[in-house]
């Protein structure tokens, strides 16, 4: 029986913004809208949504934190952190 350890990882948060009025407008981060436009954007015109994403500690590849419930070896999320079970060889 091989035995496993548990892994904290890191959530990241990246704010994106996007345009409500335009749909064809590309969405924008936060800081890079702030870089163009010199200004935080309007809150009747644009929304900012926080996409939460982390790297799986197997296979190192990113995935969104909602994706976490069907992954097998995560156990919980604490606040800006996630906790998997991870197999030591």
């Amino acid at each position: 029986m091989p035995v496993e350890v548990v892994v904290k990882v890191p959530i990241r948060r990246i704010p994106v913004v996007i345009d409500m009025q335009d749909p064809l407008a590309p969405e924008l981060g936060l800081e890079d809208f702030r870089k163009l436009f010199g200004r935080d954007p309007d809150q009747g015109r644009f929304r900012v949504l926080n996409i939460e994403v982390l790297t799986s500690p197997d296979d190192l590849q990113p995935m969104l934190v909602s994706e976490c419930g069907r992954y097998a070896r995560f156990l919980r999320r604490e606040s800006d952190h996630a906790y998997f079970r991870k197999a030591i060889d």
